[in-house]
């Protein structure tokens, strides 16, 4: 695949080669595409992962807490 890039995403990615956060404008894309994964993947993780919480507490599965059972044997500290 090949893609012409101008302005300001070459000048990111001659600077990331020159600074030696990449070996060639190729790496240096594939990290940028990684990163931009990762981050969107992880975000979406936890938006499944709460949306399995709040159906388990309407179905009673799972209860909330409030702030004394939260913290437990330190509940006394608290003002």
């Amino acid at each position: 695949m090949n893609v012409t890039l101008r302005g300001k995403v070459q000048q990111i990615l001659d600077v990331m080669v020159k600074e030696g956060y990449a070996n060639t404008k190729s790496e240096a894309i594939r990290f940028a595409i990684l990163n931009f994964g990762e981050s969107h993947v992880e975000e979406i993780m936890v938006e499944e992962k709460l949306g399995r919480i709040n159906k388990e507490i309407k179905e009673g599965k799972r209860r909330l807490l409030n702030s004394k059972e939260a913290l437990g044997v330190y509940a006394k500290y608290a003002k």
